[in-house]
């Protein structure tokens, strides 16, 4: 399902942006939900509990934070969100592309501009719903569905292999090896006999170690080191 949130402080925008959304995604057939914000301190204080969007619709004057700031800290945390701006300032032009903006959207043009917005970005949305995979694990005798966009890293911990993930830890009795291949995506990357580490959660790579987007630092061993490396710089987040 397409995650959608909206931040706009006037009622009468949030209304049409609703029915623009629900008209545009009965077009293309894509299940969705939207989530409402007035204030940009709400959507940043929901980011820094890990909780993210497909797509951010974001006004750029707003009582509080205003939505440049606001796109600033998603991009910090999140690098694929789509982010498009709604307003009625459009000198701000410029500076909002600096945040790899989607579009930028008069208000005066909503009815034209957010459909044929939506109706471009369909390719890039079914591409990203495709990859959104996951790995099912057994947990108080029930399975358990762990994205792959959640994950942190795995740590082998004795017969077990341990999945840090956004919803807390879950484990698996499976050797690390088999795991790797199990998951068989390129964002995960062995960093030494131990570890995997999810490249997409990765905020530095410093000194033989990783450090992720969760706050821990991960080891990396000297043979994996170069590998590493090389995947973080060449945008491996």
């Amino acid at each position: 399902m397409l995650r959608i949130a909206v931040l706009d402080d006037e009622a009468v925008y949030i209304d049409r942006i609703r029915r623009i959304t629900e008209e545009s995604m009965k077009k293309i057939g894509m299940e969705y939900e939207i989530c409402v914000y007035e204030r940009g301190q709400d959507v940043l204080k929901d980011l820094e509990e890990e909780k993210c969007f497909d797509i951010y619709l974001l006004d750029v004057q707003l009582p509080d934070i205003d939505g440049l700031e606001t796109a600033k800290r998603i991009r910090r945390k999140f690098s694929k969100p789509i982010i498009i701006y709604i307003t009625n300032y459009v000198s701000y032009a410029v500076e909002a592309y600096e945040v790899n903006t989607y579009r930028y959207i008069p208000k005066e043009m909503l009815e034209e501009k957010l459909p044929q917005a939506y109706l471009s970005m369909e390719p890039l949305l079914r591409k990203e719903k495709r990859h959104e995979r996951y790995y099912v694990v057994e947990k108080y005798g029930r399975q358990e569905k762990i994205f792959y966009r959640d994950i942190y890293y795995l740590k082998k911990s004795g017969k077990y292999v341990v999945f840090v993930h956004k919803n807390g830890k879950s484990r698996v009795r499976k050797p690390i090896g088999e795991l790797l291949e199990e998951l068989g995506a390129e964002e995960f990357l062995m960093t030494d006999r131990s570890f995997i580490v999810n490249l997409d959660h990765v905020l530095s790579v410093k000194d033989h170690q990783v450090q992720v987007k969760n706050g821990e630092m991960i080891p990396v061993s000297k043979s994996k080191w170069p590998f590493v490396r090389d995947a973080f710089m060449n945008g491996g987040v």
